[in-house]
Protein backbone atom coordinates (compact mmCIF):
# COMPACT_ATOMS: atom_id res chain seq x y z
CA UNK A 1 0.00 0.00 0.00
CA UNK A 2 0.76 3.61 -0.96
CA UNK A 3 1.76 5.91 1.81
CA UNK A 4 -0.54 8.90 2.08
CA UNK A 5 0.87 11.81 0.25
CA UNK A 6 -0.56 14.53 -1.24
CA UNK A 7 1.40 18.17 -2.28
CA UNK A 8 -0.15 21.03 -1.69
CA UNK A 9 -2.33 23.00 -4.24
CA UNK A 10 -0.67 25.94 -6.49
CA UNK A 11 -3.00 29.27 -7.33
CA UNK A 12 -3.12 27.14 -10.81
CA UNK A 13 -4.53 24.25 -9.59
CA UNK A 14 -7.08 26.46 -7.35
CA UNK A 15 -8.27 27.73 -10.74
CA UNK A 16 -8.18 24.25 -12.47
CA UNK A 17 -10.29 22.36 -10.03
CA UNK A 18 -12.76 25.10 -9.66
CA UNK A 19 -12.99 24.88 -13.54
CA UNK A 20 -13.26 20.62 -13.17
CA UNK A 21 -15.50 21.03 -10.35
CA UNK A 22 -17.89 23.77 -11.68
CA UNK A 23 -17.76 25.49 -8.12
CA UNK A 24 -15.22 26.74 -5.49
CA UNK A 25 -13.90 23.71 -3.29
CA UNK A 26 -14.26 23.76 0.45
CA UNK A 27 -11.39 22.37 2.94
CA UNK A 28 -8.99 21.07 0.03
CA UNK A 29 -5.47 19.99 1.83
CA UNK A 30 -3.17 19.21 -1.75
CA UNK A 31 -3.53 17.36 -4.78
CA UNK A 32 -3.15 13.23 -4.20
CA UNK A 33 -2.56 12.22 -7.76
CA UNK A 34 -2.33 14.02 -10.93
CA UNK A 35 -2.65 12.98 -14.30
CA UNK A 36 0.37 12.94 -17.47
CA UNK A 37 -0.83 16.56 -18.31
CA UNK A 38 0.08 17.80 -14.67
CA UNK A 39 -3.70 18.76 -13.73
CA UNK A 40 -5.26 17.48 -10.07
CA UNK A 41 -7.21 14.19 -10.82
CA UNK A 42 -7.49 13.45 -7.37
CA UNK A 43 -7.37 15.56 -4.52
CA UNK A 44 -7.23 15.16 -0.96
CA UNK A 45 -10.18 17.15 1.29
CA UNK A 46 -10.39 17.90 4.99
CA UNK A 47 -12.38 15.64 6.92
CA UNK A 48 -14.01 18.62 9.11
CA UNK A 49 -14.51 21.82 8.28
CA UNK A 50 -14.55 24.35 11.02
CA UNK A 51 -16.36 27.71 10.63
CA UNK A 52 -17.85 30.39 12.55
CA UNK A 53 -20.77 28.81 13.52
CA UNK A 54 -20.91 25.43 12.75
CA UNK A 55 -18.49 22.22 12.13
CA UNK A 56 -19.18 20.52 9.00
CA UNK A 57 -17.88 16.85 8.11
CA UNK A 58 -17.17 15.64 4.92
CA UNK A 59 -16.20 11.88 4.81
CA UNK A 60 -15.38 11.61 1.20
CA UNK A 61 -11.38 11.73 2.00
CA UNK A 62 -9.70 11.55 -2.04
CA UNK A 63 -12.24 13.51 -4.24
CA UNK A 64 -12.08 12.66 -7.85
CA UNK A 65 -11.71 16.36 -10.20
CA UNK A 66 -10.93 15.04 -13.40
CA UNK A 67 -13.96 15.58 -15.69
CA UNK A 68 -12.75 13.10 -18.04
CA UNK A 69 -12.48 10.30 -15.42
CA UNK A 70 -15.81 11.23 -13.44
CA UNK A 71 -17.70 11.11 -17.14
CA UNK A 72 -16.46 7.26 -17.72
CA UNK A 73 -16.58 6.02 -14.37
CA UNK A 74 -20.28 7.52 -14.50
CA UNK A 75 -20.71 5.40 -17.81
CA UNK A 76 -19.83 2.32 -15.61
CA UNK A 77 -22.34 3.26 -13.01
CA UNK A 78 -24.93 3.77 -15.60
CA UNK A 79 -24.07 -0.05 -16.59
CA UNK A 80 -24.92 -1.08 -13.60
CA UNK A 81 -21.37 -1.95 -12.25
CA UNK A 82 -22.60 -1.19 -8.52
CA UNK A 83 -25.24 -3.69 -8.79
CA UNK A 84 -22.70 -6.70 -10.20
CA UNK A 85 -19.98 -5.52 -7.34
CA UNK A 86 -23.03 -5.69 -4.31
CA UNK A 87 -23.70 -9.01 -5.82
CA UNK A 88 -20.08 -10.45 -5.89
CA UNK A 89 -19.58 -8.84 -1.88
CA UNK A 90 -22.68 -11.04 -0.93
CA UNK A 91 -21.17 -14.44 -3.06
CA UNK A 92 -17.42 -13.88 -2.42
CA UNK A 93 -16.56 -13.76 1.56
CA UNK A 94 -12.97 -13.03 0.17
CA UNK A 95 -13.74 -10.11 -1.93
CA UNK A 96 -16.06 -8.65 0.78
CA UNK A 97 -13.43 -8.92 3.38
CA UNK A 98 -11.15 -6.62 0.97
CA UNK A 99 -13.61 -4.78 0.23
CA UNK A 100 -14.40 -4.02 4.37
CA UNK A 101 -10.41 -3.98 4.88
CA UNK A 102 -10.89 -1.24 2.12
CA UNK A 103 -13.54 1.08 4.03
CA UNK A 104 -11.37 0.21 7.33
CA UNK A 105 -8.32 1.65 6.36
CA UNK A 106 -10.18 5.04 4.64
CA UNK A 107 -12.09 5.49 7.63
CA UNK A 108 -8.51 5.02 9.79
CA UNK A 109 -6.82 7.20 7.37
CA UNK A 110 -9.70 10.04 7.59
CA UNK A 111 -9.41 10.02 11.06
CA UNK A 112 -5.91 10.23 11.28
CA UNK A 113 -6.33 13.67 9.90
CA UNK A 114 -8.26 15.05 12.49
CA UNK A 115 -6.10 15.91 15.93
CA UNK A 116 -6.49 13.96 18.81
CA UNK A 117 -8.60 17.52 20.71
CA UNK A 118 -10.64 17.94 18.11
CA UNK A 119 -11.64 14.41 17.78
CA UNK A 120 -12.44 14.73 21.98
CA UNK A 121 -14.40 18.01 21.23
CA UNK A 122 -16.42 16.46 18.74
CA UNK A 123 -17.19 13.27 20.84
CA UNK A 124 -18.40 15.95 23.30
CA UNK A 125 -20.43 18.28 21.14
CA UNK A 126 -21.10 16.52 17.95
CA UNK A 127 -20.67 12.79 18.68
CA UNK A 128 -23.07 12.00 15.60
CA UNK A 129 -20.63 14.10 13.18
CA UNK A 130 -17.60 12.30 15.32
CA UNK A 131 -19.76 9.00 14.13
CA UNK A 132 -19.73 9.82 10.56
CA UNK A 133 -16.01 10.60 10.21
CA UNK A 134 -14.59 7.18 12.13
CA UNK A 135 -17.58 4.85 11.47
CA UNK A 136 -18.26 5.44 7.32
CA UNK A 137 -16.18 3.37 4.79
CA UNK A 138 -14.91 4.90 1.43
CA UNK A 139 -16.78 7.82 0.07
CA UNK A 140 -18.81 7.89 3.77
CA UNK A 141 -20.69 4.66 3.21
CA UNK A 142 -22.54 3.63 6.41
CA UNK A 143 -22.07 -0.27 5.32
CA UNK A 144 -18.66 -1.91 5.61
CA UNK A 145 -19.96 -4.25 2.76
CA UNK A 146 -21.16 -1.54 0.11
CA UNK A 147 -20.46 0.41 -2.92
CA UNK A 148 -21.84 4.11 -3.00
CA UNK A 149 -19.88 4.91 -5.37
CA UNK A 150 -17.04 3.95 -7.73
CA UNK A 151 -15.49 7.29 -8.34
CA UNK A 152 -14.59 7.41 -4.66
CA UNK A 153 -13.15 4.17 -4.97
CA UNK A 154 -10.93 5.12 -8.33
CA UNK A 155 -10.48 8.46 -6.33
CA UNK A 156 -8.81 5.80 -3.21
CA UNK A 157 -6.82 3.20 -5.39
CA UNK A 158 -4.89 6.12 -7.40
CA UNK A 159 -3.99 8.37 -4.57
CA UNK A 160 -2.88 5.08 -2.19
CA UNK A 161 -3.04 1.77 -4.70
CA UNK A 162 -5.12 -0.18 -1.99
CA UNK A 163 -8.76 -0.48 -3.05
CA UNK A 164 -9.72 -3.47 -4.56
CA UNK A 165 -13.08 -2.01 -6.28
CA UNK A 166 -11.09 0.76 -7.45
CA UNK A 167 -8.78 -1.72 -8.93
CA UNK A 168 -11.45 -3.30 -10.68
CA UNK A 169 -12.52 0.39 -12.46
CA UNK A 170 -9.12 0.97 -12.96
CA UNK A 171 -8.67 -2.11 -15.27
CA UNK A 172 -11.96 -1.83 -16.76
CA UNK A 173 -11.25 1.42 -17.84
CA UNK A 174 -8.47 -0.43 -19.72
CA UNK A 175 -5.90 1.62 -17.15
CA UNK A 176 -6.75 4.89 -19.23
CA UNK A 177 -6.58 7.38 -16.88
CA UNK A 178 -5.40 10.35 -18.92
CA UNK A 179 -7.72 12.32 -21.65
CA UNK A 180 -6.12 12.52 -25.10
CA UNK A 181 -7.20 16.55 -25.12
CA UNK A 182 -4.80 17.07 -22.30
CA UNK A 183 -7.20 20.30 -21.39
CA UNK A 184 -9.16 20.09 -18.31
CA UNK A 185 -11.22 23.06 -19.53
CA UNK A 186 -12.15 21.14 -23.26
CA UNK A 187 -13.78 17.88 -21.18
CA UNK A 188 -16.64 19.66 -19.79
Amino acid sequence: MKKLEWEPTTPEDNQVIVTQLGREPRGVLGVAKRCVYEFPQVIVNRPIIMEVEDISVFPTLFWLTCPYLKRVVGQLESKAAINELQQRIAEDPEFASEVEKNHLTYAELRKGLIPDDVLKALAKNYPNRLEAIVDTGVGGIRSRDGVKCLHTHLADYLAREDNIIGKMVYEELGCQVNCESGNCELEL
